[in-house]
């Protein structure tokens, strides 16, 4: 079974339970599930990648003001990754200083600017691991998959598992 398989197979009860707990539609549950789904893939792949210095205690996952990030995202803060605790911020793009996951969202027009040494790079659509990003959530139908550009994580400096490489739907050298 993929990780997307897995993930998905695991929240699907628990966005319906939600749909029903809070009297949401349909249409309303679909997006809190894929909500959930991207929430879990990355935080599975933040799980599968090595950063360089963990001197700090704190795992920071930035999400730029503008992205269409999932709401769901704000469930990371205060999660644990190995030895160190998820603080989720919000920043501009101009700064991204600090940070050791950016999440755009499609807002593939910022990655120049959050690209950096040490920073996991995440956003959406089939051309964002071609444009420079390092992780990219392509969705397939009902499906998330994800794709992975190893040039940039190396050029970022980060050691992506490969049990993650395993399970991306694609990897651009």
């Amino acid at each position: 079974m993929t990780m997307n398989m897995f993930s998905k197979a695991l929240l699907a009860p628990l966005a319906a339970a939600a749909a029903l707990a809070t009297g949401i539609g349909p249409a309303e549950a679909q997006s809190s599930a894929s909500g959930q789904l991207k929430t879990a893939i990355i935080f599975n792949i933040i799980r599968f990648v090595d950063f360089a210095p963990e001197g700090d205690a704190t795992l920071s996952v930035c999400l730029l003001r503008n992205a269409s990030a999932p709401r769901e995202l704000g469930s990371l803060n205060g999660q644990r990754v190995g030895n160190r605790t998820i603080a989720v911020r919000a920043i501009d793009a101009a700064s991204a200083g600090g940070c050791d996951v950016v999440y755009l969202g499609t807002g593939i027009n910022d990655l120049p600017r959050v690209r950096q040494r040490g920073v996991l790079v995440i956003g959406e659509g089939p051309g964002f691991v071609g444009a420079g990003g390092t992780i990219g959530l392509v969705q397939t139908g009902s499906q998330i998959r994800f794709e992975i550009n190893v040039r940039a994580a190396r050029e970022a400096r980060l050691a992506i598992s490969s049990k993650l490489l395993r399970l991306a739907s694609r990897i651009q050298q």
